[in-house]
């Protein structure tokens, strides 16, 4: 038995469309389709990626977003540079155990090929490549594989466009080149294959603007391509096709600048924690602030001048000496599988925009960063975000739909049972029994509310949750205001994450 992933960087599954995606709407079809299937959080590519790697949440992993804090500088996780260097400064870039590792500790051997950023390609295929398994990054494949047949391979290619959006020419690259390995070499246990559309299309233009569907379009024609070779050889071979994304896409529909509020407001805050600086921050949908010596009256005031605001939303702060959250009227970062050493002092996910705009789109939210209003964003807690793809085919799978809570988290357990092959210890995720041919039709586990909040006299905070097979699935998030803000703007009705 032999895997392929293919991951659609920030597909979100209700896109798929007969007419736009047949491949992936046919594959849906002869297999099965995982329909209540969600990233980790944050819903951010490099922590989803560290996620599919690992089968754990960033709890066990380490990556707890797109960029952080660690040594009191920001650690950019696009750059493998960055990533390496803390991971010589800290004993470990990633603090959980990967397929590759497992694959590689038993003779057994991974392919990857992606065209995401530099550290999301080295987190995702971590464990792999540092033992001389075929790697091919395809902005420079010589970054990540000193085999000589990688790069005979690679150099048949001629270079691609720089810095491509959208990006065409690049996820065909991927297609191309395993192909071209075919050719050459056996195919592996697993492979994993990263096409980084359509995540770039939507960042550009949003998810209904007619160049994305063009692109999402693209990325099932290359999709299709493999989904082919499958059919035509793949299967009868005993390989097990997946079609999973990220993350899925909420939309832009304010922009806020935490750090000018929180300056405005008298705070010495900054991106590092430099000697005229007593609080650092990282933000986009979700906002992490790290502060001084865990100064806690620092952080409870910052909270208060943050709270009161109608982009705020739920709130989660590290664990204090006695288990309770270091902020009060937070929840613990444990709630979301989130809490690390790595971890901020106080996060929280910025709001939806339908409390305080009612024409908003009910899946617009306020946003941190540069791209611009209208377009796609993930990261946060809302459903849109957490939503993700994930389709399964092979001799080894089911076919139809399975309703039960899975997690990207699930991926890996579930990859290595099939193997015969031990999971880490390290490993957060479940077998997806439900999924696989050789175990029980019937789900084993009741679905479970465990949906946790926090209440103030002004906002009650909500995660939504659900519990399956002794695991946690996120679903999304609320805060209801419970008093009229200091800005007087009326926000009686929720602040709904959920959407």
């Amino acid at each position: 038995m032999k895997f392929v992933i293919v991951v659609l960087d920030g597909l979100r599954p209700d896109q798929l469309d007969e007419a736009v995606t047949p491949n992936l709407a046919e594959m849906s079809k002869i297999g099965l389709r995982l329909v209540r299937h969600t990233s980790s959080f944050p819903s951010e590519t490099r922590v989803s990626s560290a996620a599919l790697a690992t089968g754990a949440h960033s709890s066990a992993h380490g990556i707890i977003g797109n960029r952080f804090l660690a040594n009191g500088r920001s650690i950019d996780g696009s750059s493998l540079a960055a990533l390496v260097t803390l991971g010589s400064e800290r004993g470990g870039v990633l603090t959980a155990t990967t397929i590759g590792e497992v694959l590689a500790a038993h003779g057994r051997a991974m392919l990857s090929i992606g065209s995401q950023s530099q550290g999301s390609f080295g987190l995702s295929s971590w464990g792999s490549w540092q033992t001389g398994a075929a790697a091919f990054w395809v902005h420079d494949p010589s970054k990540f594989s000193s085999t000589a047949a990688v790069h005979r391979t690679a150099s048949s290619f001629p270079l691609l466009p720089p810095d491509e959006r959208p990006a065409r020419a690049t996820i065909e690259r991927v297609v191309d080149l395993f192909f071209s390995f075919l050719t050459k070499a056996a195919l592996p246990e697993v492979s994993l294959l990263w096409l980084s559309e359509p995540d770039i299309t939507y960042h550009m233009f949003g998810l209904q603007h007619p160049t994305a569907r063009e692109v999402l379009h693209e990325v099932d024609r290359q999709f299709g391509r493999i989904f082919a070779w499958w059919s035509e050889k793949g299967e009868r071979e005993g390989v097990q096709l997946i079609a999973a994304s990220d993350h899925g896409h909420a939309i832009i529909g304010e922009k806020v600048s935490v750090l000018n509020h929180l300056q405005r407001s008298g705070f010495k805050v900054g991106y590092e924690l430099t000697p005229d600086v007593d609080a650092a921050i990282t933000a986009q949908r979700v906002v992490n602030i790290w502060v001084r010596d865990r100064e806690g009256r620092l952080l409870t005031e910052m909270y208060h001048s943050l709270s009161e605001e109608p982009w705020f939303g739920v709130a989660f702060s590290r664990k204090a000496a006695d288990g309770s959250p270091l902020v009060a009227n937070t929840l613990p970062l444990s709630a979301v599988m989130a809490e690390h050493q790595r971890s901020a002092d106080l996060s929280f996910v910025l709001a939806d925009c339908s409390a305080a705009n009612r024409n908003a789109p009910p899946d617009a939210v306020y946003y941190d960063g540069a791209y611009p209003i209208g377009v796609g964003m993930h990261g946060g807690l809302s459903a849109n975000e957490l939503s993700s793809l994930c389709i399964l085919a092979g001799n080894g799978f089911k076919t139809g739909v399975a309703a039960v809570p899975t997690s990207i988290v699930d991926l890996v357990p579930t990859i290595l049972s099939s193997l015969r092959l031990p999971l880490p210890s390290t490993v957060q995720g479940r077998i997806i029994d439900e999924a696989l041919q050789d175990r029980e039709d019937s789900s084993q586990y009741d679905v479970e509310d465990a949906s946790v909040s926090v209440a103030s006299s002004a906002r009650r905070a909500t995660v939504f949750r659900e519990r399956y097979g002794q695991r946690l699935y996120l679903r999304g998030a609320a805060v209801t205001r419970l008093a009229q803000p200091k800005n007087g703007r009326p926000d009686a009705n929720p602040t709904q994450l959920n959407t």
